[in-house]
């Protein structure tokens, strides 16, 4: 499958996802804010360092329906 894709995280406990932005890191509880980091690696270590417990990383894939 072919697009653009972002990584998420997920804090299991609570359903937030992370929100990176100005250099900071938050949480909103909706996935259409959450911010993608560009791997899974970055993703990964963010939850390690914002995350209290469990975190799911999920990689979104986006593709442009007007090329098909």
């Amino acid at each position: 499958m072919d697009g653009a894709h972002v990584y998420v995280v997920q804090e299991l406990a609570s359903g937030e996802f992370l929100c990176p932005r100005d250099g900071d890191v938050g949480f909103t509880p909706r996935l259409r804010e959450a911010g993608g980091f560009g791997d899974a690696e970055e993703a990964c270590q963010a939850g390690l360092d914002h995350c209290d417990g469990a975190f799911d990383v999920v990689r979104l894939v986006f593709v442009d329906r007007s090329l098909h």
